[in-house]
Formats: structure tokens, sequence, C-alpha cells
């Protein structure tokens, strides 16, 4: 039942401290070095276009590069064309799409013909991961005070670079 519970408190984040949460979870899961693009604001457009995140890492000689897609709303078969278009016009390794609710049937019979280069984190997979990196969650349980924190220290850091803007 935590899982189901973590997914509805994702569900309820706003976009920043949900790029904040999908950062830390995919810095700890080994993804590299996660920077964030412009985009903090569901109304903003990216800098890059098509992504919020770059993960990059070096396994061995090699860079791996991925863009990731932060999404408030149910994974949809265009959103997962759009990312196979990121992933070639950024020449990434790979899109990551992060949605805390569902992939529609279109977009979860589509995906297979887009794999590997495309792979979606639903929410109850977001649920699972931070699960399984104890992110958001206090005794097994959901911390609810974190989620709200999160917003708060978001809404603080959201006026600072506004401000530094100007």
């Amino acid at each position: 039942m935590p899982n189901q519970d973590l997914s509805l408190a994702l569900q309820k984040c706003s976009l920043h401290p949900l790029l904040m949460i999908v950062s830390k979870a995919l810095t700890r899961a080994g993804y590299g070095d996660v920077q964030f693009l412009d985009r903090r604001h569901s109304r903003q457009k990216s800098r890059l276009g098509g992504h919020e995140l770059v993960c990059e890492v070096t396994l061995g000689t090699r860079s791996v590069r991925v863009a990731v897609k932060v999404i408030s709303d149910a994974v949809r078969l265009r959103m997962v064309d759009e990312m196979w278009g990121t992933v070639h016009r950024t020449k990434s390794d790979m899109g990551l799409i992060v949605s805390p609710f569902h992939l529609t049937k279109g977009a979860r019979e589509a995906l297979p013909s887009y794999a590997p280069e495309v792979q979606v984190l639903d929410g109850l997979a977001l649920a699972e991961l931070l699960t399984t990196y104890n992110i958001g969650l206090r005794e097994g349980r959901v911390d609810w005070d974190y989620f709200l924190g999160l917003e708060e220290v978001s809404d603080r850091l959201l006026a600072f670079i506004e401000m530094e803007r100007r």
C-alpha cells in the first residue's frame, strides 16, 4: 500500500518539487550527474525543448547521456513519440519519461517499438524507485511533511531564481 500512497503524494506535487524528487531518485539509481534545464513551472518551455533534466554518466571510457521528461499527466503516445524525436535531435543515448500518473493504453501498446531508446517510469514504477531509495518515506509510510517541505523550499527557490534573473 505505501507505493499507492506514495504515487498519490507524487500526483499532488507541483512540477518543480517533482523535478527535485526525480533528480534525487535518478542520482541514487546511478544515472550520474543530473542537470536541471530551465523549466521549473508547468507552462514554461525547456531550454532544449522536449525535456527538463539531462543525466550524464561515464561508464568506463564511454559517456552516456539520458534526456528526461517529467510530466504531471498521464503518459500518452504523443509524448513517447516526442521523446523519441528528442533523443535523436539531442543525440542522447536514451530518453526517459517520468510521470506520477499512468501510461495510457495507446502508449503502452506502442512503447515496445520505441525501446530501448525510450523508457517510461509511470506512477507505480516511480513510487517503487522512491521506495527502493527511501525517498519521501518515513518508517515505511509516506512522509507528508517531506512533500510539504519540498513545496515550501521550491517556492523560496523559485522566488530567488526570479529575483536573480532581474
